[in-house]
């Protein structure tokens, strides 16, 4: 009975590491609560990236009343998330990590993050 259990475990675990490393788990519509940069924290209002399935984005910038869009690309092994947008510094590379509900953007290049909910 122990080892039918410690079985059961098992696949589970593998079940839920599996899960991570597909690009599906990031696919949707985010709601960016914060931005920190530096340990600080800033509040955003109406700030959002929709992730689509086929490789592009549209994302606005309730602060600036901007919308971008652009392509993305997934290094699975790494959680790489490469954004390619519009304009000269719209070429970014995030590492994301999920925790629950919470989507975590980790910019490779500074010490930037971003915390996203998925939305409805």
């Amino acid at each position: 009975m122990k080892l039918k259990i410690s079985k059961i475990i098992l696949l589970i675990l593998i079940g839920l590491c599996a899960c991570d490393k597909s690009p599906e788990y990031f696919i949707g519509k985010w709601q960016i609560l914060n931005v920190v940069e530096n340990n600080e924290s800033i509040n955003l209002n109406d700030n959002w990236m929709h992730l689509k399935s086929n490789g592009t984005f549209e994302s606005y910038d309730g602060n600036l009343k901007k919308n971008e869009s652009g392509q993305w690309r997934y290094q699975t092994e790494e959680k790489r998330l490469f954004i390619d947008g519009e304009g000269e510094n719209a070429k970014s590379e995030w590492t994301l990590s999920l925790k629950n509900d919470t989507l975590f953007f980790h910019a490779t290049s500074d010490n930037v993050y971003l915390i996203a909910k998925k939305m409805e």
